[in-house]
């Protein structure tokens, strides 16, 4: 049985018609008939009966037309699902990732996920978080690897959580702070209001003068050659290529000062074939990572 004969089946049955059947698939009436005919003698049973009134489907007909309708049903979503993966294959996916995801992480994760789907494009946006999550809810980007806790109409896995520091060349008494100059870098609004929440917890008193800076590392070089301190979270395996001292931040009642990183994506609706396959790698890479670490 060809696929055209299971179509003629289906119209068939739809609209027991001989001669609008066969110009519907422009055939003459004796051709559609011999076709019919073929049909009958493959299978061995009788499809139709023809009647002055028309045409009147056996049970076995019946059946056929009805596994013509699944058979059809069966082929086209093949085919289209054939065809999304064939394109998704030659899609750019667009990530915003934060300044030290990027650095730090993202590249790796990228490469191993090409090595899976070699025909995958990408096109990486890195910025501030805020900036990266309005990006996200306007569409600028596909999805997001973004430090801090932000709520809007997304979806979102928790992909990483880093701890805060006070980050000096040399140990400092944590009261002396007040007194020492602070190294400012750029970063998001989130990590700000953790950072301003734990000093305002520990001290009255204002922060003090000091350098402000462009990016994070920038902080740890200025911090190498004396030029004060800094508050910040240590990104995912972190090398310490700058021997600073590094001392863990806690809030009063003993727990750890921690941020969390979260990767961000659309609604299920709104995934294409090559974003839904990618958003499903994170998410069971995550998956893996909590397992191995028994959460």
């Amino acid at each position: 049985m060809r696929d055209t004969d299971w179509q003629i089946l289906q119209a068939l049955y739809k609209n027991p018609n001989m001669t609008k059947v066969a110009n519907s698939f422009y055939m003459t009436q004796p051709s559609l008939t011999k076709r019919l005919k073929q049909m009958e003698e493959e299978f061995g049973v009788t499809i139709v009966n023809r009647t002055p009134k028309g045409l009147s489907f056996t049970p076995e007909g019946r059946y056929l037309a009805d596994q013509a309708e699944r058979y059809l049903a069966f082929m086209k979503e093949t085919t289209e699902t054939l065809q999304a993966m064939q394109k998704s294959s030659e899609e750019t996916i667009v990530i915003g990732s934060s300044y030290t995801y990027s650095k730090y992480m993202l590249s790796e994760l990228l490469f191993q996920y090409r090595k899976e789907h070699p025909g995958v494009q990408f096109e990486v946006v890195t910025d501030q978080s805020d900036a990266l999550f309005r990006k996200l809810l306007d569409g600028t980007v596909d999805v997001g690897f973004i430090r801090g806790d932000y709520e809007g109409a997304l979806e979102r896995i928790r992909v990483g959580r880093s701890a805060a520091c006070l980050v000096t060349k040399e140990p400092v008494k944590m009261e002396d702070l007040p007194g020492l100059d602070r190294i400012e870098y750029k970063t998001n609004d989130r990590t700000r209001e953790i950072l301003e929440r734990w000093w305002n917890e520990n001290f009255s008193t204002p922060v003090g003068n000091g350098m402000p800076v462009g990016y994070i590392d920038v902080a740890w070089q200025m911090i190498e050659r004396g030029f004060g301190y800094t508050l910040c979270f240590l990104p995912e395996h972190f090398a310490n290529e700058h021997n600073l001292c590094l001392t863990p931040l806690f809030w009063k009642d003993g727990t750890p000062v921690e941020r969390n990183t979260w990767f961000f994506y659309p609604k299920s609706k709104r995934l294409s074939p090559a974003l839904s396959q990618f958003v499903e790698y994170v998410a069971e890479g995550t998956r893996k990572e909590r397992d191995i670490c028994g959460n």
